[in-house]
C-alpha cells in the first residue's frame, strides 16, 4: 500500500508544481478589488475568478490569490501589438482571410504565414495583417498640392471643433446634424478616423454666406438692424389643391445664414439640402431661393400654406411665403440621425466579429443571436427584448423588404414556422441584404439573404431606428 501512496503524492507533488509555474501569488492588501489587481497583472477578471472561485464574492484583507503567467488578454494585447514591417492591410467590417486573401490575389496559405500572431482566422476589426512580400500595399491617392491647397481654402470658412475627452466622429457628427460621411470628407487630414483630445475639426456647411455686393452687404445689415422680432411661429393653413404642377417649400438666404442652420431648421441633413440645391455646393449666396422639402405632385398629396408670423404687422408683409407638401409614405426613410446611428451600431456588432456562439451569451465571451443584437443596441441606450421572437413581435414596426435600411432588424424561422433567428442589416445591392448576426455554426459573421438557407427562412424586417 505504500508504493501506490508514494506515487499519489509524488503526482500531486508535480501537479502542483506544475501549476505554481503556471501561476503567480498575490496577497490581496486593504482597498483592492479583482478589477484593480487584474489591471495590475494585466489579465482579465473572469480569469482570476476562474482559477480563484472565493474571489467572485468581497475579497478578504490578506486573501492569497492565484494569477495566471500566460493570459489570453497578454496573448491579445500582443497581437494587437504587432506591426507589420513591409506592406500591410486593415481589417475592415465584414473582411476574412478568404476576402483579403482574393483581394491581393494571393493564396491564403501564404497571407497565413506572413502572420504567424494569428492563432485562428477569425479577424478583428481594424487589425493589422502583413502582406507577403512582392505584393504592393494598396493606397489611396494622396490629394495633389492643387487639392490640398482647395482644401484648405474651403476648411479656413468652416466653424472649427475642437475635439475633446470621448469624442468620436459619430458623437461630433450628431451634435451638429450632419452625416459622418460629410464630416469625414471635409477633414481628410485626420488619418485612420483616429480622433485625439483638442484635435481641431472643421465642420461642413457651416461657411459663411457669400455676400457678393457690399452695397447688398449693407442694406441687409440695416434691414437685420430694423427687425426685431421673437422666434416666429408656423402656422399651417390647408387649402385643396388643384392640377399636376410640383410644389416645393422655398426658403430665401438671408446674410450670416449658414447650411447647417438651414439643414437644422427644417429638420433635414446637409447633404439632402444639397441634393434638393447643387448650386449651393460651395457656398450659399444673400437671395437664393432654395428647396428645401422634397418635390411631389400635388395631385398625390395635400397641400398646405406655411406663413411665418412675428409680434410686428410689417414683418409679416416682408416675410417670404412658401408652399410644400408632404407626402403620404407609408414607412418614412431613416433621417439623418438615424443614419447615423445605423452606422455606429454596424461598427460597433462588427467589432464582435469572429466571437464564437454561446447560448445566452451577451458580450466577448459569446452571443447568441439575440444577445448580439441586446447588447449592440444597448451601445444607443436602447433596450430590446431578450428573444428574437419577442424582438420581431415588439420592438419597433413592421416594414416592407423592399423599404429595409441599414439598422433594421432581419428576421428569419429557423424554428419550424416561427422567428427563431434575428439579425441586423449592414447593406442592401438590389435585391441581396447583408446582415451581421451570431450564427450557431460560425459565430460573429455577415451573411447574405442570397445565401440558400437564409432565402428560404426570411419572415419579416423591423424598423426599431427613429
Amino acid at each position: 500500500m505504500r508504493f501506490p501512496k508514494s506515487l499519489f503524492f509524488l503526482f500531486l507533488l508535480l501537479s502542483v508544481s506544475g501549476f505554481a509555474q503556471k501561476t503567480i501569488s498575490h496577497k490581496v492588501v486593504s482597498g483592492e478589488s479583482v478589477y484593480s489587481i487584474a489591471k495590475k497583472y494585466n489579465v482579465t477578471e473572469a480569469e482570476i475568478i476562474e482559477i480563484n472561485p472565493k474571489a467572485k464574492g468581497l475579497l478578504q484583507l490578506d486573501m492569497v490569490l492565484s494569477i495566471p503567467k500566460n493570459s489570453k488578454k497578454k496573448a491579445e494585447d500582443k497581437k494587437a501589438k504587432f506591426v507589420p514591417k513591409g506592406p500591410s492591410h486593415k481589417v475592415e467590417s465584414g473582411e476574412s482571410l478568404y476576402t483579403i486573401a482574393k483581394k491581393y490575389d494571393i493564396p491564403m496559405d501564404k497571407l497565413r504565414e506572413a502572420n504567424p500572431q494569428l492563432d485562428s482566422d477569425n479577424l478583428q476589426l481594424g487589425e493589422l495583417l502583413a502582406l507577403p512580400k512582392g505584393i504592393k500595399k494598396q493606397v489611396e491617392d494622396k490629394p495633389s498640392k492643387a487639392e490640398s491647397a482647395k482644401i484648405a481654402k474651403l476648411q479656413s470658412k468652416l466653424q472649427k471643433h475642437t475635439v475633446a475627452s470621448g469624442e468620436s466622429f459619430y458623437v461630433i457628427a450628431k451634435k451638429y446634424n450632419i452625416s459622418v460621411e460629410e464630416l469625414k470628407k471635409a477633414n481628410p487630414q485626420v488619418e485612420n478616423d483616429k480622433l485625439d483630445i483638442k484635435d481641431v475639426v472643421f465642420i461642413p456647411g457651416t461657411e459663411n454666406v457669400v455676400v457678393k455686393d457690399k452695397k447688398a452687404k449693407e442694406e441687409k445689415k440695416k434691414e437685420v438692424e430694423k427687425i426685431k422680432v421673437e422666434t416666429p411661429v408656423v402656422v399651417t393653413e390647408e387649402k385643396k389643391s388643384t392640377g399636376n404642377e410640383t410644389l416645393g417649400t422655398i426658403h430665401e438666404v438671408v446674410a450670416k445664414e449658414t447650411k447647417y442652420g438651414i439643414s437644422k431648421r427644417y429638420g433635414i441633413s446637409i447633404a439632402e439640402l444639397e441634393k434638393l440645391n447643387p448650386q449651393i455646393t460651395n457656398g450659399l449666396e444673400v437671395g437664393q431661393q432654395l428647396v428645401v422639402r422634397g418635390e411631389v405632385k400635388k395631385e398625390e398629396v395635400k397641400t398646405t400654406k406655411e406663413i411665418l408670423t412675428t409680434t410686428d404687422a410689417n414683418d409679416v408683409a416682408s416675410t417670404s411665403e412658401a408652399d410644400f407638401v408632404e407626402a403620404k409614405r407609408e414607412v418614412l426613410p431613416l433621417s439623418a440621425d438615424a443614419a447615423m446611428k445605423a452606422d455606429f451600431l454596424i461598427a460597433k456588432a462588427s467589432e464582435n466579429l469572429g466571437v464564437r456562439y454561446r447560448g445566452g451569451g451577451t458580450d466577448k465571451n459569446g452571443f447568441d443571436c439575440s444577445g448580439l443584437m441586446f447588447t449592440t443596441f444597448r451601445n444607443l441606450d436602447m433596450t430590446l427584448p431578450r428573444s428574437s421572437s419577442d424582438m420581431a413581435a415588439n420592438s419597433g414596426v413592421k416594414i416592407d423588404r423592399s423599404q429595409a435600411q441599414k439598422g433594421d432588424l432581419i428576421f428569419f424561422a429557423t424554428r419550424g414556422r416561427w422567428v427563431g433567428h434575428v439579425g441586423m442589416i449592414t447593406e442592401i445591392t438590389d435585391d441581396e441584404i447583408k446582415f451581421i448576426h451570431s450564427s450557431t455554426s460560425a459565430g460573429v459573421i455577415i451573411s447574405s439573404t442570397k445565401e440558400p438557407y437564409y432565402s428560404k427562412r426570411f419572415v419579416q424586417i423591423n424598423r426599431v431606428l427613429n
